[in-house]
């Protein structure tokens, strides 16, 4: 019997059996009970009891989700459609190639610091890392321990070297803050609003980058007061919208995400507005729900689907040959147009 066998039996995800098997403790107890009880009604052992049986390296990756020093609890990162999204992409590709995940999500330095434990007890035989290091020397102590680590979203630095087992992979974050801006020129905008991203993380810096480049280029002015710093929050996406809109005679808006642009869209029609017609609206990311959302949300598409096929291909390659590219890795973000722009 394999892992989807169960899942089918329970009526739930692969990606979510596997969670039960690693110990996840993000899953809900009724779910874990029943898939449990499956697994044993039908004698159901994972690959890896047999291989850590037999001494053999853990074929276990570790998924490990950083959001350090925020005010919010877990929930914040477990409830993202991004993160959701991303994760069941990685487990599902790395199940696939016949590996197990062990999620975790971090968000504290002293939980970072407990996650070494599972490299250095051979639990795990690998890292990914979704998200940004605030304190470097935690990073230099994890690529010490010479496991192959790869981290999305993160920022190096350009003189920075690469430590030889480590992979990063980063969205074009700038390019693609730069392309959503630009449409919007194009379409005949000049008074547009932002909404940032976390200003901690890579993607809220170099998505206002962009932003500001794609107004240079196009001789506007960029204006202070057009600029409104979220979280990649839909509450804040819906908070500060109304206070951009409330103060600044803006005609479009772009939100660094799509859950902030989701927020943005409830704010405008609760104003008495409406998208595209006074307003346009831009996100980011292109998660499931953007397609479904009224009207359609144009968005730029964060490639998770190569993202996580990029990840689990390069730990996978390590493992059959014991090579380690230690590289950049740079994922296009290109645009998805659909009904929430409007040209003026």
């Amino acid at each position: 019997m394999t892992s989807q066998e169960i899942a089918d039996l329970c009526g739930v995800s692969r990606a979510t059996v596997s969670r039960v098997i690693n110990n996840d403790p993000n899953v809900k107890e009724e779910t874990r009970k029943k898939i449990l009880s499956i697994i044993e009604k039908n004698n159901y052992v994972p690959i890896e009891s047999a291989r850590r049986l037999a001494g053999i390296e853990s074929n276990i990756i570790g998924l490990f989700i950083l959001d350090i020093n925020i005010s919010q609890s877990t929930s914040r990162v477990s409830k993202s459609t991004y993160f959701s999204q991303l994760d069941n992409l990685i487990i599902d590709k790395a199940n696939n190639m016949g590996y197990n995940v062990l999620v975790s999500i971090i968000t504290s330095e002293e939980q970072l610091k407990e996650a070494k434990n599972l490299f250095i007890s051979r639990t795990i035989s690998s890292g990914i890392f979704v998200g940004s290091f605030n304190n470097n020397s935690l990073l230099n102590e994890f690529v010490e321990l010479e496991y192959p680590i790869i981290i999305i979203d993160y920022n190096h630095g350009i003189n920075n070297s690469i430590p030889k087992n480590l992979l990063l992979i980063n969205l074009d974050n700038m390019i693609g803050g730069y392309k959503a801006t630009k449409h919007l020129i194009e379409n005949g905008h000049k008074k547009i609003g932002h909404i940032t991203g976390d200003m901690r993380k890579l993607s809220g810096q170099a998505r206002l980058t962009g932003y500001k480049k794609a107004l240079l280029d196009a001789n506007l002015i960029y204006n202070k007061k057009y600029i409104r710093f979220g979280n990649f929050q839909e509450e804040q996406g819906y908070r500060l919208t109304k206070d951009l809109l409330e103060k600044e005679k803006i005609t479009a808006i772009f939100a660094a995400n799509d859950g902030m642009a989701l927020g943005s869209i409830k704010a405008i029609n609760e104003m008495g507005l409406k998208v595209p017609n006074d307003i346009s609206v831009i996100g980011f990311d292109n998660i499931d729900i953007a397609s479904y959302m009224t009207p359609e949300l144009t968005t730029v598409d964060s490639s998770l689907e190569k993202i996580a096929k990029q990840s689990v291909s390069s730990l996978d390659y390590y493992f059959r040959n014991k090579k380690f590219a230690s590289e950049e890795i740079i994922v296009s973000a290109d645009i998805i147009y659909r009904q929430s722009v409007k040209s003026i």
